[in-house]
């Protein structure tokens, strides 16, 4: 493998294992908060005038800024790695591992594909109910924050499945770019199985020819 492939997969690896761990850390940041807030059952003097449940508020406001935080590493994650791969895919050296590079392509499309329509389609209607969600809780108007919270549920388990299906790829993208830079492939101009060891004739025998 060549200094600069070598570069730039370091490179390629690091972002894509900082992309796993922030959507590994906004599916758990998820998971711990809304439960915890759940059971403490906090009353907001904010939104006094709203009569329903406060506590999917509050852990509403904390969650969107991790999730806010996670988008931002996820997107910049994307950009480099995705930098990364097209220079290295580039070269006709990753091609001796063809279904490798084939993998790494497909799971970084994939996650693209994803955060695309999380980024433009998705996210923004959920943001939009959810912002229209707290200002009519906090204005008072139970109806239409009642309304506003069930849009944003609607769309809360295919917010889920993108994240895990997001995660999928991305893990992908890991694993077969480290089996791509760890593992072995023949020479392009040689086939698999083609080499053979040279076994060294017995000094003995070339004795035997020289007398």
């Amino acid at each position: 493998m060549s200094p600069m492939r070598r570069l730039l997969e370091t490179v390629h690896l690091i972002f894509v294992g900082l992309w796993m761990g922030s959507l590994a850390m906004a599916g758990a940041a998820a998971a711990i908060i809304f439960p915890t807030v759940r059971d403490l059952d906090p009353s907001l003097p904010a939104y006094a005038a709203f009569t329903g449940p406060h506590w999917k508020l509050a852990a509403g406001h904390v969650a969107s800024r991790i999730f806010l935080v996670a988008d931002a590493v996820s997107l910049g994650c994307l950009i480099v790695s995705g930098l990364t791969l097209g220079l290295v895919v580039a070269s006709k050296e990753p091609w001796r591992q063809a279904w490798t590079t084939g993998i790494r392509l497909v799971a970084f499309f994939g996650a693209l594909c994803l955060l695309t329509y999380s980024f433009f389609f998705l996210g923004p209607r959920m943001n939009t109910n959810m912002r229209s969600y707290w200002d009519a809780a906090q204005a008072g108007d139970n109806e239409a924050a009642l309304q506003y919270q069930a849009a944003f549920d609607k769309d809360h388990p295919t917010a889920s499945t993108v994240m895990v299906s997001s995660f999928a790829c991305v893990t992908l993208l890991m694993i077969s770019g480290a089996f791509a830079v760890t593992g072995r492939a023949p020479a392009s101009n040689e086939p698999t199985g083609s080499r053979q060891p040279r076994l060294e004739q017995p000094s003995l025998t070339r004795k035997g020819r020289l007398s």
